[in-house]
């Protein structure tokens, strides 16, 4: 185990006496919401589960999907959702809205409505990796430019340090923020700054013709397979618990500043190998903090483990959702925090709080 786990572990012991299992948890229904509500343009999978539910990570046992419907697992602008009680549990039922054709000619497209907002997620699924060390040492990378410029534009050639087949598009990322935790293989962030194509060969390098940027390429950059045409990412998981008690860190932001609130992505140290996947929610928790001395002379301890130390609970300080899994992180978006926070802050799933 991690020494950041067992800390996590140890700081919330006294949280975890026992915890019912994700079956047994009680729907809490939030006061005054109706019985029908009218999905709107701009709602989101997470403002729904927020409007109806208390514990909004608990929204899969509320929703209950009509086989009867194509794709019953979504929901549309213009859909009515019907609050129901099925022996003696609250569960919400979508109509879907009746789409008038205007003509035979015309083909109606609706969009259906994602977890969170995609211009708060998709830059970080779509424009953001994480890689391993030995995956970045093992990656192509940038040579430069025959003519050594700086600045190029959209035509340019680019070389990198391997033969790559021809016609095929990469995306050149640069690496930002690094993190290692003890005993693990250090992971970076990497974010698409270009996108090239490959033109020709020369002495076991490869001519990259740029197509777009959003920044100047530099030598060492990296070079990654374009994703395959049609992939998409996806912003339709839904919010949910872990389904194992999980004590995480986060270990830094994936834009690396310093501190962190509502809104930012951040790194926690635990992914799908520890059953995390997008759409689970996470409490945020500063770190116990502990008081030592004697009746009268009662000090924030400096010397920690002191047999007469006092440790505090560990302070809420918000809630995030994982958006993207990778093999021992992932990145999560904060959804709400009472106060700026910096790493080191303790990750829990709900069971663990309740």
């Amino acid at each position: 185990m991690k020494p950041s786990s067992l800390l996590c572990s140890c700081a919330l012991a006294v949280m975890m006496s026992l915890q019912p299992s994700w079956a047994d948890q009680e729907l809490i229904l939030n006061n005054d919401i109706p019985d029908v509500y009218t999905v709107k343009k701009g709602d989101t999978l997470w403002d729904i589960s927020n409007h109806f539910l208390a514990t909004p990570w608990l929204w899969p046992k509320l929703w209950q999907a009509n086989p009867e419907i194509k794709n019953p697992h979504l929901i549309y602008p213009g859909d009515k959702l019907y609050l129901v009680w099925i022996d003696g549990q609250p569960r919400l039922q979508r109509k879907p809205m009746k789409v008038v054709k205007l003509s035979p000619s015309i083909k109606v497209t609706r969009s259906p409505i994602t977890t969170l907002h995609s211009s708060l997620v998709m830059p970080y699924l779509v424009e953001h990796r994480l890689l391993s060390e030995q995956a970045i040492n093992d990656a192509p990378q940038i040579l430069g430019s025959s003519d050594q410029r700086q600045k190029l534009s959209e035509g340019d050639l680019v070389w990198a340090d391997s033969e790559l087949p021809i016609g095929e598009e990469w995306w050149v990322y640069r690496p930002l923020e690094s993190f290692k935790q003890p005993d693990d293989q250090s992971v970076t962030v990497l974010k698409e700054v270009a996108k090239l194509s490959v033109k020709s060969h020369y002495q076991q390098t490869s001519a990259l013709t740029l197509k777009s940027y959003r920044q100047e390429i530099k030598p060492n950059d990296v070079l990654l397979p374009a994703p395959a045409l049609g992939a998409t990412a996806d912003l339709h998981f839904s919010p949910s618990m872990p389904p194992e008690p999980v004590s995480a860190t986060i270990v830094g932001s994936v834009n690396g500043q310093q501190y962190m609130a509502t809104k930012d992505v951040v790194v926690v140290d635990k992914g799908h190998l520890d059953k995390l996947q997008a759409g689970h929610i996470l409490h945020l928790y500063q770190p116990s903090i502990e008081v030592g001395g004697k009746k009268g002379e009662y000090r924030y301890s400096l010397n920690k483990g002191s047999e007469k130390d006092f440790r505090l609970a560990p302070r809420a300080v918000g809630e995030a959702m994982v958006i993207r899994a990778y093999d021992a992180y992932s990145f999560a978006v904060v959804l709400s925090s009472s106060e700026p926070f910096t790493k080191g802050v303790m990750v829990v799933s709900p069971q663990m709080t309740q």
